[in-house]
This record gives C-alpha cells, structure tokens and sequence, in this order.
C-alpha cells in the first residue's frame, strides 16, 4: 500500500495512516527511521505533486540516512528538476530516435531475480557512448536517459508485475556488463564527464531505486576508469555493488538470478527479452558511419 501513481493527484497522496504504517513496515525501517520517516513528511506538507507519497519519500529518507533536512532538501530539489524538465509527461511526449534505441542496450527482463524482484540489464562494455554522444548531442542523451528511468520506475508493465507478485516493487537488481569495455571507446573525458552526468541524476532523483548493482565482466582496464568514476556515487550506492571479472561473472549472477533470464547477446544460453514497451536489442556496436570513426 502506499504506492504512488505516476500522474497528479491530491496533496494528501495516500498519506493515511494506515499507510504510513504499511510503508514503514514494508520497508522494515527502525523506531529512529520511523520517526525520521514521520518528521520528513511534516516538512514536506506543502509540496504539492503526486511524488510527495509515503512510497517515493521513504526512498528519500534513507538516501540521507539520519540527516532529515538533507533528505528535504534532495526530494524539494527532485521535484523542481521534474517541472523545470517536464519530466512527469516525459513518456506522452518524447520518443527517442530509433537509432539511439537500437544502439544503447538497456531494459528491464521479462524474468525476475531470486527474490522476485525485476532486474535491468545494461551493457555499457559494447555500447558507443562517445559515437551517440557526438551524433546526437548531449541534451538528447540526457533526456533519453531520463525517458528509459521512467520507463523503469513507472511505465505501464509496473501495473502487470504488482497483480502477479501481489505487491508494490520495492526495488530493482541492477545488472550492468562490461565486457568489451576499453580505453579507445569508454575512457574520454567528454564520455565519463557525461556519464558522471547520468550517475548524478539518478542517485539525485531516483533515491533507493536499486536492490543491487552487479558489474559483470569487468575487464582490467575497469579499475582506473573506476578510480576516475568512483566519486559519481554515494556510499550508499557503492555498499550496494558487486564485482566480478570474466572468469566468475555467471557464479556471481547465479546468486540473484537464473542466468537463463538473461539476453542471448550477454550469456549464449539465455532466452531473455526486454518487458513490452523497452528496447529489446542489447547487442549494442559502433553505431552506423561511426565503424570506421576512432574516437580520441
């Protein structure tokens, strides 16, 4: 219960009681979490947008663990990023050019993990960041990217997956696999500035949307361009992590899922797709008239 629609609703936003509680229970937040959980929605009162409900600001809260004003002030700052960037009609009114959709790898699979939970499936390794970046512009990867975060935090399959597991999803196990990752193509200071972009919007404005983020296949090269990213994230989002290289990566996954739920283009015997409504190619490769482009 608790659960917010993705469109505008009344202030009170389903801030019952009974909510709270089921919230705070589903949640299992601690006495000081609860009462934290309690103080941030007093504070939160006057803002009126259908974010302000008991699902999305407990998220906020326990991105800022103990510190309530921070907590405030991330969700305040989430809301005025969505008005300035029209981000609550983004799925109505943008559709990503089909060329960026077929070359950046990136869905929610049908299957789920161990737990029951969704899992997303990205495959940074092979995709042309630099290659999109330059055809297409900054602006319209950003927003691309905020089209696909919506899509995974509300579109129309959340409704299909709450009726079979009989339950709000809580969060989602991020798989993202590297191989084919490599100096030439993922290590410019224009791409991992823009990535560094991305990072920042998702852990400002999508708070305690991840179970788990497990890097796979992580080649050599990974460590330094971690040392250059590893300031991206919060602790919190970095506690969450797990990484394996080549040689254990379907040991690890097997942990959280059934690697046949993976796409056939990252484990030859998956059968995994996208859920209806996501890009379904996660072959990724150097976008078109860019094979024969070296990026510097």
């Amino acid at each position: 219960e608790g659960h917010c629609e993705g469109r505008k609703m009344p202030t009170d936003n389903g801030w019952t009681e009974e909510n709270i509680k089921a919230t705070a229970d589903y949640w299992e937040l601690s006495d000081t979490e609860r009462k934290d959980y309690r103080d941030l929605q007093r504070r939160l009162k006057d803002v009126d947008h259908w974010k302000n409900c008991p699902d999305i600001v407990v998220r906020f809260m326990r991105a800022r663990p103990g510190n309530v004003a921070a907590a405030e002030e991330l969700f305040r700052n989430m809301v005025q990023w969505r008005l300035d960037n029209n981000v609550d009609t983004i799925l109505e009114t943008y559709n990503p050019p089909q060329e960026v959709l077929d070359y950046y790898p990136g869905a929610v699979l049908k299957g789920r993990d161990k737990e029951g939970d969704p899992v997303y499936v990205g495959r940074l390794g092979v995709t042309d960041g630099l290659g999109l970046l330059e055809k297409f512009g900054e602006d319209e990867m950003v927003k691309h990217a905020i089209w696909l975060r919506e899509l995974a935090s509300r579109g129309d399959w959340i409704q299909e997956y709450e009726r079979e597991a009989k339950r709000p999803i809580k969060r989602i196990t991020l798989i993202e696999d590297l191989d084919g990752l490599s100096r030439k193509q993922h290590m410019s200071t224009k791409l991992l500035s823009f990535y560094g972009k991305i990072m920042r919007l998702d852990q400002d404005n999508y708070c305690e949307s991840a179970k788990k983020l497990i890097i796979v296949r992580a080649p050599t090269i990974f460590r330094l361009v971690w040392s250059l990213c590893k300031h991206f994230f919060d602790p919190g989002v970095v506690a969450k992590m797990v990484f394996s290289g080549s040689h254990n990566y379907l040991e690890v996954l097997d942990e959280y899922i059934d690697t046949e739920i993976l796409p056939a283009a990252m484990y030859p015997e998956g059968k995994g797709e996208a859920i209806d409504g996501m890009p379904n190619r996660f072959d990724g490769g150097l976008i078109p008239n860019n094979s024969e482009t070296s990026h510097d």
